[in-house]
């Protein structure tokens, strides 16, 4: 029954959107992107005849290559960090407003007749 609950609760977050699934598919998308760089510069240096050359210029692209996939990999990652940041403060300034909430106490008419609460109400004396 534990079992199913849970299982139904996540489903639930991933339903309605509450746990994003983009996070874990970029860094799919980068590990697959990384994999790709590094093809392309081996293919790069075994293709060329004109060996020295080529291995100089990929020795200064494949840094640069790595260096802007990782730069954007993490630029839309942190879009997601800031989204998630921003949901855990708001789901704590909710908590915080519920036991502020909680433990003021509503105001009644004599309350407001009371110059201890009510600093303004002036007693009347015949």
């Amino acid at each position: 029954m534990l079992m199913t609950n849970q299982i139904s609760t996540s489903l639930l977050r991933y339903v309605s959107l509450e746990h994003l699934i983009a996070p874990l598919l970029i860094k799919a998308i980068y590990w697959a992107g990384l994999i790709a760089i590094l093809s392309a510069t081996l293919g790069g240096l075994l293709s060329v005849d004109n060996g020295v050359q080529a291995a100089a210029l990929l020795g200064v692209a494949l840094p640069l290559a790595l260096l802007l996939w990782r730069l954007f990999c993490e630029m839309l990652i942190l879009a997601f960090n800031i989204y998630a940041r921003l949901t855990e403060i708001r789901d704590l300034l909710a908590q915080r407003q519920a036991r502020i909430d909680a433990h003021r106490k509503p105001l009644t008419v004599a309350s407001l007749r009371s110059p201890r609460l009510n600093p303004s109400f002036k007693v009347q004396h015949d």
